[in-house]
């Protein structure tokens, strides 16, 4: 009888099931998919208006070594408070941001 009792027990599975569905929103898998992660580094390079007074304006992407990975929007933000020597008139300059792992 407890041959048969502990063959029924060990028939039995007990492991709890675990759900492994992926929790990221469809769009989300989606660009993760198309855009596979960088493994070394990206580089973004910016155009920017530095104001005679010093200010740093009117920045855009020129290029991306990843575009569509939200890089490019993220050299622009952290332009947003940058600042050069004054100079006696506005200019254009590039910058070329390196993001690195």
């Amino acid at each position: 009888m407890i041959i048969i009792a502990l063959s029924v027990a060990l028939m039995l599975d007990a492991s709890p099931k675990l759900d492994l569905t992926v929790l990221a929103p469809p769009r989300e898998a989606e660009r993760l998919e198309n855009h596979p992660a960088p493994s070394l580094s990206v580089a973004v390079t910016l155009e920017c208006t530095a104001r005679a007074n010093g200010r740093v304006e009117d920045c855009r992407v020129l290029g991306e070594t990843h575009p569509g990975l939200g890089f490019g929007e993220a050299a622009v933000a952290l332009m947003q408070d940058a600042t050069v020597d004054p100079s006696p008139q506005d200019f254009q300059f590039a910058r070329t941001i390196q993001f690195t792992p």
